[in-house]
């Protein structure tokens, strides 16, 4: 598999993508609505136009779907549905009938439902949380992210192999002001503050994961062996959060005894760890982060 449609490659997260696999021997081809800096094949076009879609898949061996409204504050709900369910619909019919038999699909965390007060967060049930934690979302992005893995389930059901990766918040460059004006100032954070491309994410926890690392996973998953039918989640973050407190001290506070924990241990071992198991991306995908954004912290009162 040497030839890879990664669309929304002209994104902040698509760069990084695009640059992995470029430094791993892929052929990429990008599909997004405008051409981006990498020296590639470049597609324009909307991920709900399935003329556009179609033609870019001609040729390809595996496909990595990363466009999307990013998040809940980059659109109204109407077209945050209609291009992460309807593009993600159309992506995958397209891909399915170029031949294409393997594709990655960029989920998110909030499938689980505790990202964002705006969608009536719901507390979660159990930490460390894992696959078999139900799937809580409110909001119309995490909605949409759990539409889109039941679209891309339905591939495999056909025949495809899919892995959806649920990433959590992505501390981009860009976004290290962002980070540190929260940090300074939580109770009155309102970002984007300081110039970001939007405010600094990760839910109650402050969970992230640095693009770098989120890059690196895309490629193990692509080249992860699965058969035909197969589908693979995986829950994906740094090995820290960037919250004050140490994250079952946060979780106290803001659920009282409302979250069961089931493995102290990892909290003991680091009591900043995130509240997602991490075990089966580490197990089955190989991935565990390398980086993490906490340094940008270090100094500010209560880091």
């Amino acid at each position: 598999m040497k030839s890879i449609l990664v669309t929304g490659a002209a994104g902040l997260l698509g760069r990084f993508v695009v640059a992995e696999l470029l430094q791993h021997g892929y052929a990429v081809r990008g599909f997004d609505r405008r051409a981006g800096s990498s020296a590639i094949d470049w597609c324009v076009g909307d991920v709900t136009d399935p003329v556009a879609v179609g033609q870019a898949m001609q040729g390809m061996d595996g496909l990595l779907h990363i466009a999307a409204v990013p998040n809940i504050w980059s659109g109204d709900a109407q077209t945050i549905m209609r291009v992460n369910t309807l593009g993600t619909y159309t992506v995958f019919d397209a891909a399915e009938a170029a031949g294409i038999g393997h594709a990655v699909f960029c989920s998110s965390d909030s499938v689980a439902g505790y990202t964002v007060r705006e969608g009536r967060m719901l507390a979660p049930r159990y930490a460390p949380l894992d696959l078999e934690h139900p799937l809580l979302a409110t909001d119309p992005y995490a909605v949409s992210k759990v539409l889109g893995e039941d679209l891309a389930r339905s591939f495999a059901l056909r025949g495809m192999s899919v892995v959806a990766l649920r990433t959590v918040f992505v501390a981009y460059p860009e976004m290290a002001g962002e980070i540190v004006a929260r940090a300074k100032d939580p109770a009155a954070y309102r970002g984007p503050a300081v110039g970001g491309p939007s405010s600094a994410g990760g839910g109650p926890l402050h969970h992230h994961i640095d693009a770098r690392d989120l890059a690196r996973a895309f490629r193990l998953a692509l080249e992860l062996k699965l058969a035909g039918g197969d589908f693979e989640r995986f829950y994906l973050s740094a090995q820290v959060t960037l919250a004050p407190e140490p994250t079952l001290e946060r979780l106290r506070r803001l659920h009282g005894a409302a979250v069961q924990v089931r493995d102290p241990g990892v909290y003991e071992r680091q009591p900043f760890a995130p509240l997602y198991d991490l075990t089966h991306a580490a197990e089955r995908l190989g991935f565990l982060a390398e980086f993490d954004q906490r340094h940008l912290l270090a100094g500010l009162p209560g880091f």
